[in-house]
């Protein structure tokens, strides 16, 4: 059976490590169009994004996290993903399934991307999610959930095949 999504997904990887290549604008639009149709709870569309391209607010985002931050100090653009609280309880399901979306389109489009948690984690006075929110000029009422790098593929994995698979997780009816 041909499962096309099974393979981009069997193929993408988390990229480090990146090039100098740019990405387009054009191929940053149509990463958003995918992330902006990731489902959310209630259809309340809570998740927002701030896609940063500017050097030197990238390594700004970097320092915003004690430990961890400094793998996207190199990328070509980073997606903050965030959250309106007000929108309902579910805001780290809903943002988490935008950012698998973002993930799954950067592979799409041979971008090299890496999910950089944020939420709960520290930075240099407070917490990241605070430093970041005052870095980009967020209003009250958001919490970042995480960071997504994106940028040419400095590094090549080897992806997945069917056979890397543990079949025996998959339960049926009972556990």
């Amino acid at each position: 059976m041909n499962n096309q999504l099974f393979e981009l997904a069997a193929k993408r990887r988390s990229v480090r490590k990146y090039t100098d290549a740019k990405i387009s604008d054009d191929v940053i639009n149509e990463i958003m169009k995918v992330a902006l149709a990731a489902p959310c709870s209630f259809g309340h569309r809570p998740v927002e994004f701030v896609v940063v391209r500017n050097k030197k607010t990238i390594r700004e985002l970097a320092g915003c996290k004690s430990l961890g931050g400094s793998q996207i100090i190199c990328a070509d653009a980073v997606i903050v993903v965030m959250v309106e609280l007000s929108r309902g309880e579910f805001w780290i399901e809903d943002g988490a399934v935008a950012s698998g979306y973002i993930l799954l389109a950067a592979e799409q489009y041979d971008v090299g991307a890496c999910w950089v948690h944020i939420r709960n984690r520290t930075g240099r006075s407070r917490s990241s999610d605070e430093e970041i929110r005052e870095l980009l000029g967020v209003p009250d009422g958001y919490a970042v959930l995480n960071l997504i790098a994106l940028g040419g593929k400095g590094e090549r994995k080897k992806g997945y095949a069917e056979s890397d698979f543990d079949f025996s997780k998959v339960h049926r009816e009972t556990f």
